[in-house]
């Protein structure tokens, strides 16, 4: 086929893509509106709360995140008993067994929100060198087989996360007595809503060029939550994950609902819209490094029937340091009803700013 034929083909195919997404968002403001809460509601709604939250760091197992009054309740049942406080109650502090030893605990909470922030461990005094260094070693055992391989900078040593990071250093009293000390640090917002894009870390801003289901900027607040003002009444599980959103149509009200896996990635969402009988849903498929492989995305009618359907499959070619792709090869096969299937190929690129730049 000559050049040009096959120019105007792909030219040909991207307008009638472009017109396949505009019937889709029929009863929507806007393409990029629907699509975009289409991608956004990625955080689909399930029956059931995940019983722990697989993305976020852990402090012997509680989720170090959300509000800490959820998080209190979980460290009282480990029998950690509470006996102070700071005067404007930024700083908690516990008592209780840390691995096994007593030991000190504060809970550091951001003021505004009242979530956790941190916490910090104290054990000691310690009055010889051979306890010292044997606790030491004890708890940097215990902590690699949950975190993995530490990194030692200077007298500290550090385990490195993806959701977060713990040092642990010495202390010098001033009687010459050492206490040991585990600083954890958690590194990802509470909220969850990036995740519906599939990205990771704490994002900032998305500008994406040719953006395809969402929109070309996507904005995030440093609680991690979305700056989408078209997403309304929005419901939140108890790990910061979107289960229920609405959105307002030109007709009606359209009400999208999450579900996640196992893993707590979005695995389905569902647009419904009862004024005019149509239901979108959008299921993904991810690879073994937590992408979005494929996303398929289908309209009902109000008999149930599949009127429309695009298919959409992600071929990364390059990323950046945090792991989020920064430009695709994006294959797109489309079809509608009485219609004949066709598929059309775009490259998307994208910059990303994190709130830690």
């Amino acid at each position: 086929m000559p050049t040009a034929n096959i120019f105007m083909t792909s030219v040909i195919l991207w307008r009638k893509v472009t017109d396949f997404f505009s019937k889709m968002l029929i009863f929507a403001a806007s393409m990029a509106k629907l699509f975009l809460s289409l991608l956004l509601l990625l955080v689909g709604i399930s029956g059931a709360q995940a019983q722990k939250d697989t993305r976020c760091m852990d402090f012997i197992g509680i989720p170090l995140e959300g509000p800490v009054d959820t998080f209190v309740v979980a460290l009282k049942e480990k029998g950690f008993t509470e006996w102070g406080n700071s005067e404007d109650r930024e700083d908690l502090y516990f008592r209780g067994n840390y691995y096994g030893i007593r030991a000190k605990v504060m809970v550091n909470v951001q003021l505004t929100t009242r979530f956790v922030q941190s916490v910090y461990v104290t054990i000691g005094p310690y009055r010889t060198k051979d306890m010292l260094a044997r606790n030491h070693a004890y708890f940097l055992n215990k902590l690699e087989k949950e975190y993995g391989e530490y990194t030692s900078r200077g007298e500290s040593d550090y385990f490195f996360g993806m959701y977060g990071d713990i040092k642990v250093s010495q202390t010098k009293n001033n009687n010459g007595t050492t206490d040991l000390n585990f600083f954890y640090m958690p590194s990802v917002p509470f909220y969850k809503d990036a995740l519906i894009f599939g990205l990771k870390g704490h994002i900032q801003e998305v500008v994406t060029e040719n953006a395809v289901a969402e929109n070309t900027l996507e904005r995030f607040a440093k609680n991690g939550k979305m700056e989408n003002p078209d997403i309304t009444d929005r419901q939140y599980d108890n790990y910061g994950y979107l289960r229920r959103g609405k959105m307002l149509e030109r007709t009606g009200m359209s009400v999208i609902d999450y579900e996640y896996d196992n893993r707590n990635r979005l695995v389905k969402r569902t647009l419904t819209n009862k004024a005019v009988n149509i239901t979108y849903i959008n299921e993904y498929v991810y690879n073994d490094k937590d992408e979005i492989l494929n996303l398929s995305q289908k309209v009902y009618d109000e008999k149930n029937e599949c009127v429309m359907s695009v298919n959409m499959r992600n071929n990364y070619e390059d990323h950046d340091e945090t792991g989020n792709w920064t430009r695709n090869a994006l294959n797109i096969v489309y079809w509608e009803k009485d219609a004949q299937s066709q598929s059309t190929n775009v490259v998307q690129t994208r910059k990303i700013r994190y709130w830690d730049e």
